[in-house]
């Protein structure tokens, strides 16, 4: 991640776990906030 941040500074990245200890509400949040972001990003473009 940290290359492809270096390449695209304004990419919209998150790290979201997929293991058999991460809980799928923590995983849903992670998508939801990521997907805010880019709205917000583009809102103000």
């Amino acid at each position: 991640m940290k290359r492809i941040r270096k390449l695209y500074p304004d990419a919209n990245i998150t790290a979201i776990d997929y293991d058999p200890g991460a809980s799928h509400t923590n995983q849903t949040n992670r998508i939801k906030l990521m997907l805010t972001v880019a709205k917000d990003k583009e809102k103000s473009k």
